[in-house]
């Protein structure tokens, strides 16, 4: 039995007006337990949690809608960003025959989606070389962060490819990622070393590359 009806009636009314249990509490300098025991059989309270609940939820709802849309400003402004950095270095960089020649390899090897890999494929190893001293000059990339691998038939001889392939690119054994070998049904052996796949994990990378291809077709585009 409840002594202090006065204040119990304080707790009703300040629960009929969607007061939640920790602030009933506060307000009445009483713990949440005496709260919730005083409660427990009152139907208006468990209403009352339903539509806090409710509420929380909808204002959780909106809150995370307002997170994300930040999040959003913020993504498009630092790509902004980024762009206005990649066309400064395009005007710097468009005279060296590396940098334009990567870029055209790119375009034509190269993966073209809007993903977040940088994925050059090709049989010629030169031109994986190429490709791979521009990375570390013109995007910044550290050499041990390049991943590679082969397309292979099942004639190849994968260790003698592999070898091959360490020797050109310059690349480490540790730095290859597991082949992928095609059953063809052809006894006769390729007259190459299978297909090299060069790996560059980075959004913000490909998006730069996306964007110096874009300024070197519009440059192609204007000439007459």
């Amino acid at each position: 039995m409840v002594r202090n009806e006065a204040m119990m009636e304080q707790v009703r009314g300040l629960r009929s007006r969607g007061f939640t249990l920790a602030e009933i509490a506060k307000y009445c300098g009483v713990s949440k337990s005496t709260v919730s025991k005083w409660l427990k059989n009152n139907a208006l309270s468990g209403e009352v949690t339903k539509q806090n609940k409710r509420r929380a939820g909808q204002e959780n709802a909106k809150r995370l809608k307002l997170i994300n849309k930040a999040r959003g400003s913020e993504r498009a402004l630092r790509l902004a960003e980024q762009l206005r950095t990649a066309e400064t270095e395009y005007k710097h960089y468009k005279q060296n025959a590396l940098f334009m020649a990567a870029i055209a390899i790119y375009m034509a090897s190269g993966d073209l989606s809007e993903g977040g890999t940088i994925r050059l494929s090709t049989k010629r190893s030169e031109v994986h070389a190429i490709f791979i001293r521009f990375a570390e000059e013109y995007l910044g990339v550290t050499k041990t962060k390049v991943r590679f691998w082969l397309l292979l038939h099942e004639t190849h001889d994968e260790e003698r490819c592999m070898k091959h392939w360490k020797k050109k690119t310059r690349l480490t054994y540790q730095q290859f990622k597991k082949n992928q070998v095609l059953k063809s049904g052809v006894s006769q052996k390729p007259l190459h070393y299978g297909v090299g796949n060069t790996i560059i994990g980075s959004t913000v990378l490909k998006q730069k590359l996306s964007h110096w291809i874009k300024l070197s077709v519009k440059d192609l585009s204007a000439l007459k």
